[in-house]
């Protein structure tokens, strides 16, 4: 009798590991130039000048560009808007309204910028998003801006439609959380140097290309000037993943995320292992969940225009999707803004 309730219990955990697991699948993309010649960079482009949000909880900086539907990309660790990938910022930019800001305490962001909990920049980007009257809007979090994104699905589920987390931390005991060597490069403890970060957020195989090509494909607008990272904004940031990294209770309150959701997960990525991308599969209902060979936690510089693409087919599925959705008669989502 004993025996058969024993394998009762592994027939049900495997059947909930199918079930959790449905929507998750391997992926190769194909080999991109390490150095693309972008035709339309937007950080190229004159006219294009950082604006300011003044929102009630202070200015927050941020550049704009293409068109379509809005997708705000919220950055990682120790991040400014200088990360992001130009030629993956190019490629979204065709067919979105596509936003970058740079963190509270970062150059010229200074909404209370002395605290750093997921819920202080997840309602950050609420404000930014209120303050640009926006709608639709798709919010992509990488690494740190993952937990973020999460924590604004959970605390302001109307402020958006889709989330996108890259390379991002599950919360509490089924995250696996940054190594301690690996989070003192990146937090530019003494001796790090240009080709240590790189070392940990590419892979082997892409690495020469990463040193030879990184700088020149950052998001370097004219007018933007690289602010410096404080003290107190690293301190505070490393506070925020240690906090997550024990955070169960936010477990609980992703199973009832109802937003759109494509996690995309680096299968070589060494900051945060895809034990977290997986883990995040299961917890939020109906995630799409795109593990990539080969790839690394800046995985964006590895393949911009597969990445984009792939963010594009997720906003036009979920799209239709939606469109094919009866009507119930149910009053439709209001989106909050800003009085």
């Amino acid at each position: 009798m004993r025996h058969l309730q024993a394998v009762a219990v592994q027939i049900a955990c495997a059947l909930m590991l199918v079930s959790a697991s449905a929507l998750a699948r391997d992926v190769r993309f194909p080999a991109e130039n390490a150095c693309p010649d972008v035709a339309h960079r937007p950080d190229r482009d004159p006219a294009l000048r950082q604006q300011i949000a003044h929102t009630p909880r202070g200015d927050i900086a941020y550049y704009r560009f293409g068109h379509g539907s809005p997708v705000v990309l919220q950055t990682g660790y120790r991040a400014t808007v200088a990360e992001w990938d130009a030629a993956f910022l190019a490629a979204l930019g065709k067919k979105h309204d596509v936003i970058v800001f740079d963190n509270r305490g970062v150059g010229r962001s200074q909404p209370g910028a002395v605290s750093f909990t997921a819920e202080d920049m997840a309602g950050d980007a609420a404000a930014l998003i209120d303050a640009l009257h926006l709608h639709d809007v798709t919010v992509v979090g990488w690494s740190m801006g993952g937990a973020i994104v999460q924590q604004l699905a959970i605390d302001r589920p109307a402020a958006l439609r889709r989330i996108v987390l890259m390379n991002a931390p599950a919360p509490g005991r089924l995250g696996v959380p940054v190594p301690p060597g690996i989070a003192a490069r990146l937090s530019g403890a003494p001796g790090t140097t240009f080709a240590s970060v790189m070392a940990v957020l590419f892979p082997p195989l892409a690495l020469d290309a990463a040193q030879q090509c990184f700088r020149a494909n950052m998001f370097s607008p004219a007018d933007y000037g690289s602010p410096d990272i404080t003290a107190t904004v690293t301190q505070g940031q490393s506070a925020l993943l240690r906090d997550w990294a024990a955070d169960d209770a936010t477990e609980v309150a992703l199973k009832a995320v109802q937003a759109d959701t494509l996690i995309v997960g680096g299968a070589e990525d060494v900051v945060l292992p895809r034990q977290n991308s997986d883990a995040l599969g299961t917890l939020i209902a109906g995630a799409r969940l795109e593990v990539v060979a080969s790839a690394g936690h800046a995985m964006m510089y590895q393949y911009p225009e597969a990445l984009a693409a792939l963010i594009d087919g997720f906003i036009e599925q979920t799209d239709r999707r939606h469109s094919l959705m009866p009507v119930t008669g149910a009053a439709p989502m209001k989106i909050h803004t800003t009085p």
